[in-house]
């Protein structure tokens, strides 16, 4: 096994997804695709009970028999502050110190207390300046990450950002479409995360708090049946009354999303947009891509404008015979950021 692979962990607030790609004379495979419920003392980063988090590792990757022990990591957008930033050109020797001038600016406590990390998306000499992408997150949430995975005996290679991992995720499937201007929007259980592409460079990113626990928990009240019940309903292929009655109710309740999907299109287009540039596709992950054939008829004209499509993560892969979940089903949506973690090892 070659020693740059690395296993996908996207810690979600509902499931924990598990990744692990391997290239094969060219070929990229898939040998393992899990999700395991998320234990409730891990879910919050800035409250990660380690232990509970370092027994839960090391019991799903003895469970799965996943010997590779380098894993990259996903950190929830919410709690990452990311700027793209242009900054004067400067020589390699004073990159570091010129970002971390211009990190502090945005940093909500002293610098000291926060980790910074940067890319450099463009260096344009005719300009003299140069952008850059700048990445701060809490330190303590770095070293409570970092400590509990120690403690598994996993090796973390990569610490990135959910909403970055889904943009490598969509740029390894989609060559041709990531040539485009890109919206992907990744529905989670408690939060939706957005991310702007324009020719494969992400351009801007948001957290919006709808998520799709607070639709299932309206669902469980009105048809008096317990979450789990309904989310197994929704997840089945069987067709009956009382699961098309559900879809209609969750189609209803998804206007909420559509409001803050269009909010965000208005924001970009004004403040981030140097001149005005259509998007070409809405790409739909997460909980939303495992019910797009569902839901995909009631999104509003002025967002159906765009070409809208469900986001396969794994559409360029090839598959092993004993991976734990079957990759094909509609389900596969919910593993884009553990792909892109994944794919950061190939």
């Amino acid at each position: 096994m070659s020693k740059k692979n690395l296993v996908g962990l996207d810690i979600g607030s509902y499931y924990t997804k598990i990744v692990e790609l391997e290239e094969r004379k060219g070929v990229v495979v898939i040998k393992k695709a899990i999700k395991e419920r998320t234990p409730d003392l891990i879910t919050n980063p800035e409250e990660m009970d380690i232990d509970v988090m370092a027994e839960f590792l090391s019991s799903v990757f003895s469970q799965y028999k996943i010997k590779n022990k380098n894993a990259a990591l996903a950190l929830n957008s919410s709690f990452v502050i990311t700027k793209t930033v242009n900054m004067p050109l400067v020589v390699d020797e004073e990159i570091e110190q010129a970002v971390m001038w211009e990190a502090e600016q945005y940093a909500p406590f002293g610098i000291e207390q926060v980790n910074v990390s940067y890319q450099i998306m463009n260096r344009d000499s005719e300009k003299n300046e140069m952008t850059v992408l700048i990445v701060l997150t809490k330190r303590e949430i770095v070293n409570s990450y970092l400590n509990a995975v120690k403690k598994a005996k996993l090796n973390i290679r990569i610490l990135d950002v959910d909403v970055f991992a889904m943009a490598n995720a969509f740029s390894k499937n989609q060559t041709e479409l990531d040539k485009k201007h890109n919206m992907i929007v990744d529905v989670g259980y408690n939060s939706t995360k957005i991310v702007f592409l324009k020719s494969g460079v992400p351009t801007f990113s948001r957290y919006v708090e709808f998520g799709f626990k607070s639709i299932i928990d309206d669902a469980s009240a009105a048809f008096n049946m317990p979450s789990g019940e309904i989310e197994m309903l929704i997840e089945s292929s069987s067709s009956d009354s009382k699961r098309d009655s559900i879809i209609a109710f969750i189609n209803d309740k998804t206007e909420r999303l559509y409001s803050q999907l269009q909010n965000s299109i208005n924001f970009y287009e004004s403040n981030v947009l140097d001149n005005y540039d259509d998007i070409d596709n809405i790409v739909f992950s997460g909980a939303f891509g495992v019910m797009f054939d569902y839901l995909k008829d009631s999104i509003p004209a002025e967002l159906i404008n765009k070409n809208v499509i469900r986001f396969n993560p794994f559409a360029v892969f090839s598959s092993q015979e004993n991976i734990f979940e079957d990759v094909g089903l509609s389900t596969n949506s919910l593993y884009s950021i553990a792909v892109g973690l994944a794919v950061r090892g190939l």
